[in-house]
């Protein structure tokens, strides 16, 4: 269960912060409801506390685990370079599984693929746009999780490819 002031990544929307907890009635039933804002934008979400394990929300990362990964960006590539060879349709489906869980690894491994697909011809807009969107909930989580500015994160995120 989250708390008010938890910092979460809610996939495919971004980094948030939970502001209260609430109880509204929905279709003639009272239900506990969490109001959470996102960070990038005005955006503010009421999530049904009932969704919350299916939604894939997650805290934001710890600087150990964020660490690691970013450190060990190597075996990720090793380990998924199969989607390098795949057509861009089951790319793009594999890619779309692994946003939807909400990891930070399988965020990573999404930036990674795509950005080194990018480097050999271009993505179709799709995919562009799956890379852009990863990109920024990764730059958001890097400078929450490390406490620096979007910008040391974007460079941050450029060195480890």
């Amino acid at each position: 269960m989250l708390k008010p002031g938890d910092r979460i990544v809610y996939p495919n929307q971004g980094v948030g912060i939970v502001d209260i907890i609430e109880e509204k009635e929905f279709h003639g039933k009272t239900q506990k409801f969490y109001s959470i804002h996102l960070l990038n934008n005005s955006l503010k979400l009421t999530l049904p506390c009932s969704r919350i394990e299916t939604s894939n929300i997650r805290l934001i990362s710890d600087a150990t685990t964020l660490d690691s990964l970013l450190n060990n960006v190597k075996r990720l590539e090793v380990t998924d370079c199969e989607s390098k060879s795949a057509n861009c349709k089951d790319r793009f489906a594999t890619n779309s599984l692994k946003v939807k869980s909400g990891s930070l690894k399988d965020y990573i491994e999404v930036f990674l693929n795509l950005s080194l697909i990018k480097r050999q011809h271009s993505l179709n807009s799709s995919e562009n746009q799956m890379l852009n969107t990863t990109k920024k909930v990764l730059i958001e989580e890097i400078s929450l999780v490390k406490d620096i500015s979007h910008t040391e994160a974007d460079e941050l995120l450029e060195n480890i490819l």
